[in-house]
């Protein structure tokens, strides 16, 4: 009886063992090829263009938060629409179309400034806050209208200066270029013990004509 006991109890430790396994694989597959893959990219070409980046992009936060899809839709014209789904909470979001632009550091990063979009990455609740929060004590009027300046920034990890991004009513996002050559939109980190995964990219899967 004993003997079947002992069995007993020793399966279930290797059902046990074969499921931590099982799931240090998959994290793996989903963070570790994506983070050596990005941390291999590089910026983009001095010769960047905004024509460059016109197209549908899109982001897949479904390991995340149950199948949220993020699309942003750049035009030559300089607007934009981000459109939201998430259809396990039956949540979407769509902005009007809105104005991008791109900024340069000597450095030569590039980044992509989205006027009202949201960042998705940290859910729908906080994106809903669109980096602003009411301040103590304040009382009276809209609360989206202030800014807290303690609401956490958004922490950039391309940066050698491991610098914080102020997103208030907007999302910017790093232009990289993968070793394969595709050339993708990164999100910025919600804090800096982040670590790259494949759902903090997008990948542009059309191209408008101009």
């Amino acid at each position: 009886m004993k003997r079947k006991w002992l069995r007993a109890i020793l399966l279930f430790l290797g059902l046990i063992a074969l499921a931590i396994a099982c799931c240090y694989g998959a994290s793996y597959y989903v963070l570790e090829k994506p983070i050596e893959k990005f941390t291999k990219s590089k910026n983009p070409p001095m010769t960047l263009e905004e024509s460059d980046l016109v197209g549908t992009w899109k982001a897949d936060y479904g390991r995340l938060y149950d199948g949220g899809i993020d699309t942003l839709i750049l035009k030559a014209d300089g607007t934009f629409k981000q459109i939201y789904q998430n259809r396990s909470q039956d949540y979407a979001f769509e902005t009007p179309w809105n104005e991008w632009w791109l900024e340069r550091f000597p450095d030569g990063r590039v980044q992509v400034h989205l006027k009202g979009a949201r960042y998705y990455l940290s859910g729908i609740r906080e994106a809903e806050q669109e980096g602003v929060s009411p301040r103590l004590g304040v009382t009276g009027g809209d609360p989206r209208s202030y800014y807290d300046p303690f609401h956490p920034d958004r922490f950039d990890p391309v940066w050698s200066g491991r610098s914080s991004v102020h997103m208030v009513r907007e999302l910017v996002l790093n232009v990289r270029v993968l070793p394969s050559g595709e050339l993708v939109l990164a999100h910025m980190w919600p804090s800096s013990e982040w670590a790259w995964g494949d759902m903090q990219l997008f990948h542009r899967v059309e191209t408008l004509a101009p």
